[in-house]
Parts: structure tokens; sequence; C-alpha cells
């Protein structure tokens, strides 16, 4: 290996090795400590593996031997977290790097570190997918190939329509030259082509050279049977010499990538709908409590792991429960990532489950239809049913602590109002203090009434109807003006749109009842009824506020006898004598 390439092998780590060596000053002297661990210590060649490093930053040289790390990997994704802590009063900071590497051979490979101490070893297995294994091996340039070029695959060629199929675009170039400039790539005619998660930056040897890779994830969707060609990756950019310095001179460099097809397989006719087409597909319970209490809520957390998929694809995690109980779902919680060459998706559903009488509750688990696109039958992930123990509630009846069930009836004979006397005398001088606390709580309430109104009705507009020639004008009717329904809408206050929706009605309308009964548009009706339902928690809020700023876009429809009734917004220009 070269000097120029020794050196260049360690760009991934400069900062890590730059911040480490910056704290290492600030703390004080102690001895080498630092953790590798691999994730497994058994692969395959057409798999990955993570290498874990808990490393001091006092101890910069606890790294692993990087020109041996990359002749044996290759570099697929990195990360690094700080970790600060405070020990004994000092400062201790550690760094926690990922890093997750793809061998590059068979065999037993041994991971040495430059600070000594045992390596790690890992056995490297013959592939589990030949044909995957081919085609996920780096190509190698040709003595006349550029210094730069691309490598484009997809996770298999014969994909059915509609599934999920990971492609990865990789640019190459040495290590001697510097790259600006942008990555092209179309998406094919009936297909969609969405990227995943951010390019990333290993380093790769490739015969005796040592390349920079820009890589790129896709997920690729085809939309119908038949073949199907991927237009081939563009590079427009310039190209410098880095030995050079900065005022090395550049030149303009365009880089095409090779084209790939694909031959679509249609949805098979015994396929469950909806069409589901996956590697594989995982169920779990994260939380699943084996007792609950009647009024009280149980959680309930749903994992499912999708191989071969995005979150978008997925149907909704739901749970069936009985006549007993009540479910209220969350929000799902989903993350899309790309591993070993495609999708995997993570959807995480929390359940909110009240039991409304004790005994034994039954809850179905969910139950999910997918197609196994690898070996082509129909599949059902599923999970147990859970049966959870109900008990009464802590509101319920509670025996009397002393006395018999007679004695306690001994105590309640009499008249009604004697149980209502204080036995104490002390409790007599309690009363005046009582009724002035409650004259305070009620002068405190209406004052407070009274304020509420007055702002409820600051930005009203004064509505009065026309009177006659020398009679007294009729008293103005305070009516919502635009911009306070709008701003209500805006705000999305179930609350205070229910409000003015009411008070829009001439006369105002007692409920949303009769505001629905006056509206003649049935998608205005239709919008009150969502906004009902998802002020009482037996509807989706944001769909029912959507729906209303749809509906009343242009205000009430009312029906005719309501509309003449409306008094005016303005008097009239011209006011008859």
């Amino acid at each position: 290996m070269s000097h120029r390439a020794f050196r260049d092998a360690w760009m991934p780590f400069a900062m890590l090795l730059c911040a480490a060596l910056i704290f290492a000053c600030a703390l004080p002297a102690q001895a080498a400590r630092h953790r590798a661990s691999l994730d497994r210590n058994r692969i395959a060649l057409d798999e990955t593996v993570v290498l874990t490093l808990d490393l001091d930053a006092s101890d910069v040289q606890s790294l692993p031997d990087i020109p041996a790390l990359v002749r044996e990997f290759m570099i697929v994704e990195q990360s690094s977290q700080p970790k600060p802590a405070i020990v004994n009063g000092a400062i201790d900071l550690r760094i926690l790097v990922r890093l997750r590497l793809r061998p590059m051979r068979e065999g037993e490979i041994a991971i040495p570190f430059d600070g000594g101490g045992p390596p790690l070893r890992l056995t490297v297995t013959p592939p589990r997918n030949v044909a995957a294994a081919r085609a996920a091996a780096p190509a190698v340039p040709d003595a006349a190939r550029e210094t730069v070029f691309f490598e484009n695959r997809v996770e298999t060629a014969t994909p059915y329509a509609q599934q999920s199929v990971g492609y990865t675009l990789r640019l190459y170039y040495d290590l001697s030259i510097g790259l600006s400039g942008r990555i092209d790539q179309d998406a094919p005619d009936g297909a969609s082509l969405k990227i995943v998660g951010e390019d990333a930056l290993p380093l790769q040897q490739i015969g005796n050279r040592f390349y920079n890779v820009q890589e790129r994830r896709y997920v690729l969707i085809p939309e119908r049977a038949g073949r199907l060609v991927v237009p081939p990756p563009r590079f427009l950019g310039r190209s410098s010499d880095s030995t050079s310095g900065v005022f090395g001179s550049s030149q303009e460099l365009r880089v095409r990538g090779r084209p790939l097809e694909l031959q679509v397989k249609p949805i098979p006719a015994t396929a469950a709908q909806p069409w589901l087409p996956l590697r594989g597909l995982r169920l779990r319970y994260l939380q699943a409590p084996p007792q609950a209490r009647v009024g009280e809520t149980a959680l309930v957390t749903v994992e499912a792991v999708a191989d071969g998929a995005v979150a978008a694809q997925l149907p909704p995690l739901m749970l069936q429960v009985g006549e007993g109980a009540q479910s209220f779902p969350e929000s799902a919680q989903s993350e899309d990532r790309f591993v070993d060459g495609r999708a995997e998706a993570t959807v995480v559903r929390r359940f909110a489950i009240v039991p409304a009488r004790e005994g034994t509750l039954r809850i179905a688990g969910p139950r999910i239809a997918w197609w196994d696109a690898q070996a082509g039958v129909a599949r059902t992930a599923s999970l147990p049913d859970l049966v959870l123990q109900v008990s009464p509630s802590l509101g319920g009846a509670l025996p009397s602590p002393t006395g018999t069930p007679d004695a306690a009836a001994d105590d309640m004979a009499g008249p009604a109002w004697q149980r209502w006397v204080p036995e104490q005398p002390w409790m007599w001088m309690l009363l005046p203090l009582a009724m002035l606390w409650g004259i305070t709580l009620v002068f405190g309430w209406r004052m407070w009434s009274a304020r509420k109104r007055w702002h409820d009705t600051a930005p009203a507009v004064a509505v009065a109807a026309p009177s006659s020639a020398g009679a007294p004008a009729a008293p103005a009717l305070s009516r919502p003006d635009a911009q306070a329904w709008t701003r209500t809408l805006a705000r999305g206050d179930r609350a205070e749109i229910a409000r003015l929706l009411c008070a829009l009605a001439t006369p105002p309308a007692a409920d949303l009842d009769e505001v629905r009964a006056r509206l003649t548009d049935p998608a205005q009706r239709a919008a009150v009824t969502g906004l009902q339902r998802a002020r009482w928690g037996s509807g989706d809020p944001m769909a029912a506020i959507a729906a209303v700023r749809i509906a009343f876009a242009d205000g009430p429809h009312w029906r005719a006898h309501e509309a003449a009734a409306a008094a005016p917004l303005l008097p009239p220009l011209y006011p008859t004598p």
C-alpha cells in the first residue's frame, strides 16, 4: 500500500480522532479502556455484521487497524456518538462507534486493534443466496476504466407488481481525486422511485486501490406486470486532483451508468386482498398486562417488522375487544430503514383498553395476511389473544371499618336532618367561615363569567333589525363575524367551533343537533355529525376539523325560513320610509 493510500484510508475517522485528542488533553491520565464487540460471531458472505466500539477518549490508539479492516470488509454504514459522564468528580468521555461491515471473503477473519489486545474473530460461511452474493460483489474496474464509475443493482430482477424492490446506487471515485456535482436517477416508466434515508459514504478497497463511495438507497415499486427498464444513473460535476492542494486545476466530468431490466410478475390469483408482497413479517407484543381494573386504562403495545416494504404499504394494526371494554388506539409510530439491500419497516402502535365490567376480558390479537415473495405462497402473521382478568374498581363500596351491620343501622336511625347536625361545638364556629368562603366563590365565578362573556363577544358584530322612522331601534343582536369564524377554524378548537355554529343560527341554536336540523347542505350536516363524534371521543379529531373547514368554506347553508329570518350585517343603503 502506498503512503498516500494509507493516509487517505484514515479520512472517515479524521473528525473522530481530532475530537478524541482535544478531550484527551483535558482529561486526567488513566489506563486505556475500550470495549469492542460484534453482534454476531458467524455470518454468511451475503450478510452484514455490526462492529460496536466503546472507546475512551483519552486512548486514541484503541481504534481498530483501519487498513486491515478495509482490506477484509466493506464499510456499509458508520456512526459515532459521544457519551460524557462525571465519575468521582472527574469528566469521563467515551465515544460509541458503530460500523456495519460486509465481508469480502469466506473463512475466519480477525479484526486487530492498534492498541494491542486480542483481536475479534468472525467466521464467514458461504452465501445463503449465491446469485444475490454474486450480484452484491463490488465491481472491479478494468485497467482502461476511469477512476470514477457507477455500480447499480436491484434486490431481485423478477419482483411482483406493487412489490417494494431495493435499488442501490453507488458512485466510486479514487481517493486521489475530489468530486463536486450531483447524481441524477430518473424513475422508470410504470414504477415509482423513492429515496430511503441519507447517502452513505463508506470507504472500499478494490484490488490495490482505495475508493471513496457515495451510496444512495431507493425503493422501487412496479405498478404493473411486464418488462421494466430502470434508466441509467448520471453524474454531472467537476473533478480535481486532491494532491495538488486547494489551487489544483479542475475539469468538467460526466459519468453515465448502465440501465437495468426487470421482469415484473403479475399478482397471483390466489393472493389475499389487500395485496402485501413481503420477504418476511414479524409481530410481537411490546407491552401486554396480565390483568386490569374496571374503569382504569390498560396499555397494550404491538410492533410489526416488515422485511421488504415501507411503512406506508402495511395495513393498520388493530385489536378487537369484546362488549365488556372499549379500545382507544393511538397514532402509529413508523420507521423506514434500508437493510441488506432492501427496505425494512417497523410500525409500533399503542392501544388504551378500558374495561367496563369485571371478569375475564379476551382481546383478539392482530392478524395480517401477506404474500411470501420468495417462496411464492400466501401466509398469515398473527399474535395470540390476550386474556385479562378484570378486577372491580377501587371506587366500589367499602366495608365499614368498625361495628356490625346492626350497629350501623342503629346509627342511621332517626330523622335525616339529625345526621347533618355537627356534634362537636368547634364545628359550629366554622359555619360562618364556610358561608363566607361560599359567597366568595360565587362572587368570583360571576365576575369570571362576565369577563369571559365580554371577551367572547368582543370580536362580534352588532346586527340590528331596521326600524321604521320615528320608532326606537330594536336592540342589537351579537353574532360572530367572519374573522372570528376563520380564526376559530384555524385553531381547531372543537368546543369553540360548536359554540360559534350555534351562535351563527338565527335565532341561536341550543346545541349541534338543532344546528344540523336547520342546515340544508348534506356535506355540512355530515361535518357537524363528525364534529360531535370527535368531541365525545368516538371519531378522528383532525379529520373532523378538516371536514368542517371544507364544508363551511362559504358559510353555513340554512333552510329557507332560517335564511329569511337572518338579520343583514349592514343596514339598507336606501331605507324604506
